[in-house]
């Protein structure tokens, strides 16, 4: 992890300011085996021109997460059963098909994991921008051609006069990687949801892509929600961080506030899990245990059964998310109650130790 030392601090998010405001949201899958509850009660915001970073293990509920915001859930077996998603002043689940199909991809764009199985193998990079700059922006097709040069040439391609006639089986990864986020920023979006946009890239492309895209929202002012479970990417990229685990916001604030004073201890084992120079020689700290079954839940805290600071009242009943201080800070942990008072010294010293070690790097 890297660039610990660049974080951002950020006042909290004035509530009549927000772009995206999520609120209580449930989407299942209904499989042979019985419900999954792939996002189960996520609340998360983001403010005009704001970064937020998502974080978690793979299975977590991030990319279902982004999908239900852009109401791209396959239904069935999915469906989205509870929740709000407002978004610039309209309950994004209340809009028609039409209504939602002029949101997307005009007002919110999305970035996907893999370019190659995300843009169609027998049009070229050009004809797929256009088209949608034609759909969205209601354009001829000269100007939409137009447009899409120009989006190529915004997002870093060289000679984008002639990419635009090539196809993606042409292009090398990363530059796979700028046709998405120039056909992601063709329309001027409001919001740009990137899900894992460096994945598939190796490390040197994997850092142009992200200086890339932070160039563009600083530019552009476009608020940005970025899925990754790369904490150095974090770091590096966003303003705010959301960590999630089985389908829940387990904490959330500024990126300094959760990368140096993390809360939870989910939070704290992501931060001890990276490898640093201080272990070199030393056996590598692990989070135990693995992700819960999504069909046999723990009955409370579904972090409990892997934290080592748990006790009866974390297996009881599941905490809420609440605020722990002043500055909108909320963390999902019965150590941040007056009944985890007593508790929270070992944890702390545990927190401290990961963060220092994050920082030396």
């Amino acid at each position: 992890m890297t660039g610990t030392a660049h974080l951002v601090a950020e006042a909290p998010l004035a509530r009549d300011d927000l772009l995206l405001d999520v609120r209580g949201l449930r989407t299942h899958f209904k499989v042979m085996d019985g419900t999954v509850k792939a996002v189960d009660g996520v609340d998360l915001s983001i403010a005009q021109g704001q970064t937020l970073g998502l974080v978690g293990e793979s299975g977590c509920g991030k990319s279902v997460t982004a999908l239900s915001i852009m109401r791209l859930i396959d239904i069935p077996p999915g469906k989205i059963v509870d929740g709000e998603i407002w978004f610039d002043g309209r309950d994004l689940l209340q809009l028609s098909d039409s209504e939602i199909h002029d949101v997307r991809g005009n007002d919110i764009a999305m970035i996907f994991q893999e370019p190659m199985t995300s843009l169609n193998p027998v049009f070229t990079v050009g004809e797929q921008i256009a088209e949608a700059v034609r759909l969205h922006q209601h354009v001829g097709g000269a100007e939409a051609r137009n447009r899409a040069i120009e989006s190529l040439r915004a997002v870093g391609v060289p000679a984008p006069e002639r990419r635009v006639r090539q196809y993606p089986h042409e292009l090398s990864g990363g530059m796979r990687q700028r046709v998405m986020i120039a056909m992601a920023l063709s329309c001027h979006p409001k919001l740009l949801i990137a899900d894992e946009p460096t994945t598939a890239l190796d490390v040197t492309i994997q850092a142009q892509i992200l200086e890339l895209i932070k160039e563009i929202q600083a530019r552009t002012g476009t608020a940005l929600l970025l899925i990754t479970h790369d904490l150095g990417v974090v770091a590096e990229t966003v303003q705010h961080v959301a960590v999630m685990y089985a389908g829940r916001i387990v904490e959330q604030g500024t990126a300094e506030q959760v990368l140096l004073q993390p809360k939870h201890p989910y939070t704290q084992g992501l931060l001890s899990s990276i490898p640093g120079r201080q272990r070199r020689g030393r056996e590598l700290s692990v989070i135990k245990g693995v992700v819960p079954n999504p069909f046999r839940m723990p009955p409370g805290c579904k972090f409990e059964p892997r934290c080592p600071f748990a006790w009866e009242r974390c297996r009881a009943s599941e905490p809420s998310l609440a605020a722990t201080d002043r500055d909108g800070r909320t963390v999902r942990c019965f150590l941040h109650t007056d009944e985890g008072a007593s508790r929270r010294g070992a944890y702390e010293a545990a927190a401290v130790a990961a963060v220092r070690g994050v920082v030396a790097q």
